[in-house]
This record gives structure tokens, sequence and C-alpha cells, in this order.
């Protein structure tokens, strides 16, 4: 199994539907013997320039490990969620486990 890293970024206002679609991305991962190393949600942020006339959105961000099949029903199920705006799916050489430096600057400002 590989190492990924998934960062997702939703419609702001739909906390219920993020949460349950978080959910049942969550569940695919481990349903199918992958494993998630690291979780954070980051909240509301500004984005840098409009996607689909938005100026804001929630930002979550997994770490997990994972094989081909798994990264396969995760494409499938991001690419007809109208709620996410932007999405990204990496590789990454190890696994991230500590907390992330957006989630470090949200725990100094809590």
């Amino acid at each position: 199994m590989k190492n990924y890293e998934l960062v997702l970024m939703f419609s702001v206002g739909e906390d219920t539907l993020i949460n349950q679609t978080i959910d049942k991305y969550k569940s695919v991962i481990t349903e199918n013997n992958g494993l998630i190393d690291r979780y954070e949600d980051w909240g509301s942020l500004k984005m840098s320039y409009d996607i689909n006339n938005e100026n804001k959105a929630r930002y979550i961000l997994i770490n997990f490990k994972a094989d081909n099949k798994i990264i396969d029903q995760l494409n499938e199920l991001i690419k007809f969620n109208d709620h996410i705006l932007r999405h990204l799916i990496i590789n990454t050489k190890d696994a991230h486990t500590e907390p992330s430096l957006m989630n470090k600057e949200n725990l100094k400002s809590a």
C-alpha cells in the first residue's frame, strides 16, 4: 500500500452534507483495508480567486495508506459531487501523522 494525501475544497454552508461526505470517504478507505493516518478540518478559508462565484471554501486534509482500487473509488465519488470545488490526491513518500502547518496555525489562534 502507498501513502496518499487528499485535500478537498467544499462549498461553504453545507456542513451536514460535508460531514456525511467525509464520513463516506473515510469508510471507503477503511472498509477496503486502507488506513487513515491523519485527518484535519481547516475550516472555511478565503480563496485566492473565485471558483464558481464563491470566494470561501471549507478545506479538509486526509493522509492515508491505500491501494489503487481505493484511489479509483475515491476519484469516482469525488467526480460526481457538486459540492467539491477542487480536490488533489498526491502520492507521498512517507506517512504523515503529525499536525500540518495549517493545523498548527489554527491551534495557535484558538
